[in-house]
């Protein structure tokens, strides 16, 4: 069984939701793994990557059509006889070698972060009572995320990893607040070293 690299390269801010804040500092907290170090969920890139392939079935990208993303994701909770799909990923952290030099010099994990502030205004520009908001942004990095099959599959197509990889170019940004410009990225695929 093969094992993939997905590294996805953040070209700016972003935001890994926990959908939970600080108390009165800040709204919104950023994922971390058991490091303390900036991580995207597994299940956060799996949904990418399932869009992703959904919109190209869509669309008629030959070889990526409906069957192939129900068999490499499952059929969703929502739809009759739902399935689990062959793949499974890793969460999304920094590279060993990184994340084991910032384990080595804890001060220069704060870097990672920024806290960053909005507020509503009125139409005379004067900011709205209660309306101040905050999120802690990590700042651009590179990311990766191992990609496999689950333990004895062999019911997928043996090109799988070119299908997905064919996929990556319609997913543009990673994290929450991609609507508003955080998380704009480029993901790749390649083989994981041995």
């Amino acid at each position: 069984m093969s094992t993939w690299t997905l590294v996805v390269d953040i070209h700016g801010y972003w935001h890994p939701g926990t959908g939970r804040g600080s108390g009165f500092h800040l709204d919104a907290l950023s994922h971390e793994n058991s490091r303390g170090l900036p991580a995207l969920p597994g299940r956060s890139l799996k949904g990418l990557l399932r869009d992703a392939a959904e919109r190209a079935a869509a669309w008629g990208w030959p070889g990526l059509d409906g069957d192939f993303v129900v068999q490499m994701f499952g059929r969703r909770s929502d739809e009759a006889g739902s399935s689990p799909g062959l793949i499974r990923l890793s969460d999304a952290a920094l590279p060993e070698t990184i994340a084991g030099a910032l384990a080595a010099d804890r001060d220069l994990v704060a870097g990672l972060y920024r806290d960053l502030f909005a507020t509503a205004m009125n139409e005379h520009g004067v900011a709205l009572d209660k309306s101040l908001r905050g999120l802690r942004a990590v700042v651009p990095l590179t990311l990766e995320a191992e990609i496999s099959l689950l333990p004895g599959q062999d019911a997928a197509p043996p090109d799988w990893p070119e299908r997905l990889r064919r996929c990556l170019p319609l997913i543009r940004a990673v994290g929450g607040h991609r609507s508003r410009g955080f998380g704009r990225a480029t993901l790749s695929l390649k083989e994981a070293a041995r």
